[in-house]
């Protein structure tokens, strides 16, 4: 309602710049990743942080000279500009508003299930957005992985690909869609992903990221008077409201045929969990990909495979018949009711039975329906069997967390804080 002409008078975007400049790294090096941080101090403006992006521009360069990568080299950057930001923090006045550490999953799983199959191939190109297509063939400039081949032919050869980040992904911020934050100091403490999980480079030899630009770009609003009216009566005043916060857990490395995973002895108003298994020796290694998910073929082989399994909250288990592999579409369907897309029929998802069951193969609890009395955190337990114990490789077993969490605006003084 507040963007549109009757309310705002301007709207521009105000670049905010990194409190430490970029730093580029020598021969044989790669870029420190941490350190990041971008301070707002204008307490005298309007910003429309739902529409807030990061603008990042990167190359991809050979580690022992820092020179181009050819364009017929079969590797290339992983997908989505997402993948960039490993951790980010939010603060104002020292409180932290947002906090979460192994982002790039987390926002993968939601972006996969939330972008339409026509917004993916258009607008998300924005975003460095290019679905891997094939989970055997992962080069860039050869064989059928389209995703990598279009991501490839961006990066090669010395070109500088230009990206944006949009923060209403991130769940603090996809919450201010209807709302507007009341003039304060924010603090944003970002550390870089490392490049093992940023590129694709089948034989292994160093590559590495470079990144040569990355700002913060903000709406100011410039109200009219009615607008201002609007903005004082409702977002001037103390408030609550409620985001769902991304939390990723990782099991340690398994083997066993069959287990109860204890993925946290104590989570509070969980709405959502995903769960995907994939080989240990995947995971920070430049010869795979971490968006190809091994939760139906445990040992690369097709002989160790997820059985059956099911979630446990407290004395909730989910679903209520277990969920059992050699039904994946009964997973699959279940899944699409995450942005509830099961009936809807006039958009179309990026997954589908073939992708899922190869390339992204992961579970989905919804836990929406589930009215704690104490509302006390409780534990959640993972229980599974495969068929047999995967004895080639060791698995490991992630679980994204989303939990409800609450965002308190009270007045101290003369000052609108968060508590």
């Amino acid at each position: 309602m507040f963007r549109t002409p009757r309310y705002q008078e301007k709207t521009e975007y105000i670049r905010f710049n990194l409190d430490t400049p970029l730093t580029f790294p020598g021969n044989g090096q790669h870029q420190v990743k941490a350190g990041k941080r971008f301070f707002v101090r204008d307490r005298d403006s309007v910003y429309d942080w739902y529409n807030a992006y990061f603008r990042v521009n990167f190359n991809f360069q050979t580690l022992a000279d820092g020179a181009n990568v050819a364009g017929d080299t079969r590797s290339a950057p992983i997908n989505s500009a997402f993948s960039l930001i490993k951790s980010m923090t939010v603060k104002s006045a020292g409180k932290v508003l947002y906090e979460a550490f192994d982002l790039h999953k987390v926002i993968f799983i939601k972006n996969l299930l939330d972008y339409s199959d026509d917004y993916a191939r258009t607008a998300a190109t924005k975003q460095f957005w290019y679905l891997d297509t094939d989970a055997t063939d992962q080069t860039a400039a050869a064989g059928t992985n389209a995703g990598s081949k279009a991501r490839g032919a961006l990066s090669h050869g010395g070109a500088t690909v230009k990206t944006i980040i949009p923060l209403n992904r991130f769940s603090f911020f996809e919450e201010l869609s209807d709302r507007l934050l009341p003039p304060l100091q924010l603090e944003f403490e970002i550390v870089l992903q490392n490049d093992n999980e940023l590129i694709f480079q089948n034989d292994g030899t160093g590559r590495r990221i470079v990144v040569r630009k990355f700002e913060l770009w903000v709406p100011r609003l410039t109200l009219t008077s009615e607008g201002q009216k609007i903005f004082n009566e409702n977002f001037l005043k103390p408030t609550q409201w409620t985001y769902l916060k991304e939390v990723l857990h990782p099991s340690t490395s398994k083997r066993d045929a069959s287990g109860s995973w204890l993925i946290s002895a104590g989570v509070k108003n969980p709405k959502h969990v995903f769960i995907f298994f994939q080989q240990t020796r995947k995971q920070n290694s430049l010869t795979h990909n971490p968006y190809i998910f091994d939760t139906f073929d445990l040992d690369g082989d097709d002989t160790a495979k997820l059985s059956s399994c099911r979630l446990q909250y407290g004395s909730h288990n989910l679903p209520e018949i277990e969920y059992e592999s050699d039904f994946a579409l009964r997973i699959l369907n279940d899944l699409e009711n995450f942005r509830y897309r099961k009936n809807d029929y006039n958009t179309g998802t990026q997954l589908q039975v073939s992708n899922f069951e190869t390339i992204y193969p992961f579970i989905y609890f919804d836990l929406r329906s589930i009215k704690s009395v104490t509302d006390d955190p409780m534990t959640l337990i993972f229980h599974y069997r495969l068929n047999e114990a995967a004895n080639a490789h060791d698995y490991t077993i992630f679980a994204a967390v989303l939990s409800e969490q609450e965002v308190v605006l009270k007045q101290i003084g003369n000052e609108l804080v968060f508590v």
